[in-house]
Parts: structure tokens; C-alpha cells; sequence
């Protein structure tokens, strides 16, 4: 059934919309099956997302179609298709009135993705109004508050050097704490693999004290604050309750030192928005291990990474992990780039929409996914800054002298950046960073050829 005639305003101008503001703007790239229109198609999957269906049903009313979900712009030769979606269509919160996060996937990437006339639909950004804003729940704490803990500016306070705790899994407790107290010994910020958690090998409840053990021990050595991220990612929001208080517990007077990584993708927005409610002093880490399934640059389905990190920001991330932007062994491209920028700031064009944040705090990009140190100073400078967290697991426990020579290789990468020094003049003074060129001999022959002459290593 074309549905057009219902589904379809192209007579309705984007920045109209966006003044008004009583609309959430979807820009998607469709492909309808062959045989069906391209309009048709939009008409279609535009029903879909709210008060239509496959037929005419009769309890339609006109106040139904007053809150139809609008094509408002549709271009065959590129897929381009815009959908201009009525606030009122999202579910709010009985207790509170605000919006969710899941109503917003539900409609507009929801059943649409399944269509039978639709060969595939991918949503790579979307608008939301300053009154849909002040509805959602954003960032308690930021990446600022991590700054000041640490003895940083609170603006601008730079470079977090961070690790995973490696193996990702198989350590007992005492090795683990082990692992961390060597890291903290050069290093600022240790995150949970996604995989840690309450393993039998490994019990949460012996396992976070003698982390918080280790983190005592190193700052007593540094005279410098660390910072621990722990995993209270579970099925049952009790159960992230129930870690988020014993480790609260565990670490006592630096609770202020623990961040809490909820595995958002996997674990959906309950989980999140439970972090962020139960947990508001706690810097909320959002990993997004399995992402790739949807946001993969290869898939023509789902959205995009930067669409996901928008998400993110909307439910209260503190931080969200944003690729390597092609520096790591992670899928990604420079222009990546974008994905930490539209977090960060207060306000970002992107691929379809210029967005303004309107007062809501940042979420910080986090840098993950076989990173060391030869590779940041070309990330830093792709970036044009060094205002996140960067969390190198392989990078520092693969480091030939151990992770605290690996923590301090990745802030001399950062200050060499920093400095405008030629990497291989800077490892020249600084012996942790010359030796990441023996840690990581592959990277180093891609990214430095010649290394081996300069620094005077055989072999």
C-alpha cells in the first residue's frame, strides 16, 4: 500500500522544523527492495516508526494523524531520506515525566528495520530540540571532575593515561591487584576489561579489595591520585546496584577514585540510565563492546558510531569509548574524528544536523583498542587535542620493561605531541618511549622506518 499521500510533506523546510522545535529529526540512507519506489519506500518505513501500518485501520482519528511521523525530504540516487518524527510520539517516564532512550530506538530504528519492502535503512544522525534535551537525563559527572581528582586544570586538564587490566581474563585476585599496582606506579586511570566481573576464579569480593589495596599502595609510592573503572555491568538492575555499593564500600573514603563501566551496548539503556540514576557521584563509563554488529562502516543496516555516541551523551554517559579513528587495531577511519567532537562540545555540525547541547555537560571520548605509544602522537594530531582517556591494555602490559614503564611511554607520546618533537628525536631523551619501539617492533616499522638505525637497536 503507498502510503505516501499520508507519510510524505516534502513542502516542510528542515530549519522551519528545527525552529519550532517540537520535532526529533532522523536523516537516514534507504534502499527499498527492488520493484518499490523510493518514496514509497520512506512512506513506508516513516508509517512503521509511528501511527501506521500495512492497511488503513478505522480507529484512526485526526488527532492520530496529527502525530504522524513526516518524510520531509527523500533523494533516490543517494538513499537520502529525512523523517521529521512529533515528540508526542515518545513514551515518558510515569515517575518523572522525562523521555527514554529506548523509546527513541523503538520508533526510530526499530520494527522499520525489518520491513519487507525495505532492502536496507541506516540512520547516520539525527536532531533533538532543546526541550527533548532538558527530558533527558545527560552526564552527572564529567570528564572535569576526573581532572580535578588528579591535581588537573578542570578545563583543558589534558592526557588520562589508562590501561585494561590484561590477560582480559584469567588472573586470580592477587595477580590482578598486582597488575594494577604496577600499572599505577607510572600510569593515571585502570578500567575492568568488558569481561571482568565476579568470575569464580576471580570473586568480586576479593578481588576489588586488594585492588583498592594497590591503589593506596601506588599512590603512597607517587603521591599522585589514581583512578580504578569497575565493571558492575549484570542482567538484573539489583545486581548493578548491589556491585556499585560493595565496591563504593570497598574503596571507603577515595570512592570519589572509582568510575563504573556499564557494557551499554549489550546491556541496553536500562542499564545505563540505572548507573546514571542510583550512581549520580560516579563517573559513568560506557563500553560498547559488540557495537560493531550495527555501527560497522561495512554495514548498510542499523546506525553509525556517531550516532551511538550521541545516544550515549542524551543518557548520561560520563565517557564513551570512540574508536582509535584508524590509529589502533580497531575498525575506523580519521574522520572518526567526529565522533568525539559532537560528545565534547557544546555544540557540533554533522553529516546531517548541526546540534546545540544547550547546557548539557559533555560526554569524554575514550580511546581504546591497540593503542601504544608510537601510534599517539599521529592520534593526538588527527584529534587536535588530548583531552581524553586513553585506555591501552596491550600498550602497556606489552611493554618490554613491564606496565610501568608501558603507563610512562604513553605520556611521553603524549608530551612528544605536545612539544611538536619528531618522535624519534624525543625517544632519544626519553627511555621508555625509546624502548616502545622495541616493545612494538611492527608498528614501529610501519610508522617510523629506520627506527632501528636512529636508536641504535640491532636486529
Amino acid at each position: 500500500m503507498d502510503q505516501s499521500s499520508r507519510y510524505v510533506d516534502l513542502s516542510l523546510d528542515e530549519a522551519d522544523l528545527m525552529a519550532a522545535g517540537r520535532h526529533i529529526l532522523c536523516a537516514y540512507r534507504i534502499r527499498p527492495r527492488a520493484g518499490v519506489g523510493h518514496l514509497e519506500a520512506a512512506a513506508h518505513f516513516a508509517a512503521e516508526s509511528s501511527t501506521g501500518t500495512n492497511v488503513e485501520v478505522s480507529t484512526t482519528d485526526d488527532f492520530t494523524r496529527g502525530v504522524d511521523a513526516l518524510v520531509y525530504q527523500a533523494d533516490e540516487p543517494s538513499g537520502e531520506v529525512r523523517i521529521a518524527y512529533p515528540l508526542e510520539l515518545f513514551d515518558r517516564n510515569i515517575t518523572d515525566g522525562r523521555m527514554m532512550m529506548v523509546s527513541f530506538l523503538t520508533l526510530t530504528i526499530g520494527n522499520n528495520q525489518g520491513m519487507g519492502d525495505i532492502e536496507n535503512a541506516r540512520m547516520y544522525d539525527f536532531w533533538v530540540p532543546r526541550r527533548a534535551i532538558e527530558l533527558f537525563d545527560g552526564p552527572a559527572v564529567g570528564i572535569q571532575d576526573l581532572w580535578r581528582i588528579l591535581g588537573r586544570p578542570v578545563r583543558d586538564g589534558g592526557y588520562i593515561a589508562g590501561t585494561i587490566i590484561k590477560p582480559k581474563l584469567g588472573l586470580r585476585p592477587e595477580p590482578f591487584a598486582k597488575a594494577a599496582y604496577e600499572f599505577w606506579l607510572g600510569g593515571d586511570f585502570i578500567k575492568n576489561d568488558e569481561p571482568q566481573g565476579n568470575q569464580v576464579f576471580a570473586p568480586m569480593r576479593q578481588t576489588i579489595p586488594l585492588v583498592y589495596d594497590a591503589m593506596k599502595r601506588a599512590m603512597d609510592v607517587t603521591g599522585e591520585a589514581k583512578l580504578f573503572s569497575a565493571n558492575i555491568t549484570a542482567d538484573d538492575h539489583a545486581e548493578m546496584i548491589a556491585r556499585g555499593e560493595f565496591i563504593l564500600s570497598a574503596f571507603g573514603p577515595d570512592a570519589d577514585k572509582v568510575a563504573f563501566l556499564v557494557d551499554g551496548f549489550v546491556g541496553g539503556p536500562g542499564m545505563v540510565t540505572t548507573a546514571r540514576r542510583y550512581f549520580p557521584r560516579q563517573f559513568l563509563h560506557y563500553h560498547r563492546a559488540g557495537h560493531g554488529m550495527v555501527t560497522s562502516p561495512r554495514s548498510l543496516r542499523g546506525y553509525t558510531a556517531y550516532v551511538l555516541a550521541k545516544m550515549a551523551r542524551l543518557q548520561g554517559a560520563s565517557g564513551i569509548h570512540t574508536g582509535t579513528m584508524g590509529y589502533g587495531k580497531m575498525e575506523g577511519s580519521a574522520d572518526d574524528r567526529a565522533i568525539a567532537y559532537v560528545i565534547e562540545r557544546d555544540a557540533y555540525t554533522g553529516p546531517a544536523y548541526h546540534q546545540e547541547w544547550h547546557g548539557m555537560r559533555p560526554t569524554a571520548p575514550i580511546v581504546s583498542g591497540g593503542m601504544n605509544a608510537l601510534r599517539l602522537p599521529g592520534f593526538f594530531a588527527n584529534l587536535g587535542h588530548a583531552n581524553v582517556i586513553n585506555t591501552a591494555g596491550g600498550g602497556a602490559y606489552g611493554h618490554l620493561d613491564g606496565p610501568a614503564a608501558g603507563a610512562r611511554s604513553l605520556r611521553q607520546a603524549h608530551d612528544c605531541w605536545a612539544a611538536g618533537a619528531e618522535p624519534l628525536e624525543w625517544a632519544r631523551e626519553h627511555r621508555e618511549f625509546a624502548r616502545a619501539f622495541a616493545s612494538f617492533p611492527a608498528d614501529a616499522d610501519v610508522l617510523f622506518p629506520g627506527w632501528r638505525d636512529v636508536l641504535g637497536v640491532s636486529g
